[in-house]
């Protein structure tokens, strides 16, 4: 078939309006009329749901190609010509869009034939508990590993891969646009460029908080429908296995660069979530034993895993008593 006439073929005006869509949903302040247009658009045609997907494919192969949405469009167009090469672009490609179109191929455009190579086996680092480690890895950058965590470094020539199995880490990310480093979390991925950021696991639900750069996270469940977020710096959002991406919100900054430096900050906790937090670091582990102090709050600053003290802070000022009932185990009672 004639190129210029695929070009005026629905699925070229697909191509073209799911880029549009997909650099809309990128935006962090995207109005919930939006989404529900393009949930419309897309439930309105199986050519529209097969070109988001291409886009959404498109989007992880490179990054940067979703920064400039005619570029994007053009290369998700050239994924379904069998001689990618420049052609006609369409009216609303700006004239500075085709002098990065050819580099655009490069990143983007994969033969249809080829198989990309799995990644490498990896190199697998982890902490006990009460234990910290900092990683440098190959590129500059480096990973600081909380208590009981677990991960896998994979590199390799096309991308800078990080499995996140467990457990919290904090990421100091050497910038390479041409080398995206993306940290793989339970359903989602988080993409960065030159970034600082911690990711945590905590049972269903995954944390991301960027304390420096940028940040793109997008989520990939067996079923249902992607969705995408962006980050600026002292934010976070979280996401559950199911796919879904709460809403963007202030990050608690303090209590992030904190726990990397052995320390607990506690903002109006609940006695349980501090217990819970504290836990994670010691072989003693402490347990409310009476409920009536299961609404206590707390603030103040503590250092990961010293129980002892805690143990002293919380009977000197609150009602509690503490039953040591076993080498690792404390239960806290009401003081009568």
């Amino acid at each position: 078939m004639d190129e210029r006439i695929a070009d005026n073929s629905p699925r070229a005006d697909a191509d073209d309006e799911a880029g549009v869509w997909f650099v809309r949903l990128l935006e962090p302040d995207c109005p919930e009329h939006v989404r529900a247009e393009f949930e419309r658009w897309r439930a309105a045609s199986p050519v529209h749901a097969a070109a988001y997907r291409e886009t959404v494919y498109l989007w992880k192969q490179s990054e940067d190609a979703v920064k400039d949405v005619a570029i994007m469009v053009a290369a998700n167009r050239a994924l379904h010509s069998s001689h990618p090469e420049p052609r006609l672009l369409h009216r609303w490609f700006y004239p500075a869009a085709a002098l990065t179109f050819s580099a655009v191929l490069a990143l983007v455009v994969i033969p249809r034939w080829y198989v990309a190579p799995t990644d490498p086996p990896g190199t697998h680092y982890a902490t006990i508990t009460g234990q910290q480690r900092t990683v440098h890895l190959k590129d500059g950058s480096s990973i600081v590993l909380d208590t009981d965590t677990e991960l896998v470094e994979r590199y390799s020539e096309s991308r800078r891969r990080i499995d996140l199995l467990h457990g919290r880490a904090q990421f100091q990310v050497q910038g390479n646009p041409a080398w995206p480093f993306v940290v793989h979390a339970e359903s989602g991925t988080v993409t960065a460029v030159g970034t600082e950021f911690q990711v945590r696991i905590n049972g269903d639900r995954t944390a991301v908080t960027l304390l420096k750069g940028k940040l793109a996270i997008a989520t990939q469940p067996q079923t249902g429908t992607p969705q995408f977020a962006s980050l600026v710096a002292g934010e976070q959002l979280a996401f559950d296995q199911s796919g879904r991406i709460d809403p963007v919100h202030s990050a608690d900054v303090q209590g992030a660069e904190g726990w990397t430096r052995g320390k607990l900050f506690a903002h109006d906790w609940r006695l349980p979530d501090l217990l819970a937090e504290m836990n994670r670091y010691s072989a003693i582990q402490l347990q409310i034993g009476d409920p009536s102090l299961q609404d206590i709050r707390i603030s103040g600053a503590f250092h990961a895993g010293d129980q002892a003290t805690l143990i002293q802070a919380l009977q000197q000022g609150w009602p509690i008593r503490a039953d040591r009932v076993s080498a690792q185990r404390v239960v806290l009672l009401r003081r009568r």
